[in-house]
């Protein structure tokens, strides 16, 4: 319990790692959004589509992976 004390700890402490996070989910949400609901992206080939959703996870795994990097970086206090 105390290590994921000190992760939120971490994570509370740095705004930028909130927003990187939650970005990166919203994305990562939005990308499956868009691959298992097709009636929703009106207009799009199925090529299109899954283009779509996949530039959108690449996007969001960076974001993930610019938070993790971040908060690795982050000395233990």
């Amino acid at each position: 319990m105390e290590k994921l004390n000190k992760f939120f700890g971490k994570l509370y402490s740095s705004p930028s790692l909130l927003w990187k996070a939650g970005a990166g989910l919203i994305f990562l949400c939005f990308a499956f959004v868009v691959v298992l609901m097709p009636d929703l992206t009106v207009g799009f080939t199925n090529n299109t589509r899954w283009l779509f959703a996949g530039l959108m996870l690449a996007y969001a795994l960076f974001r993930l992976y610019s938070c993790y990097a971040e908060y690795k970086s982050y000395g233990d206090e």
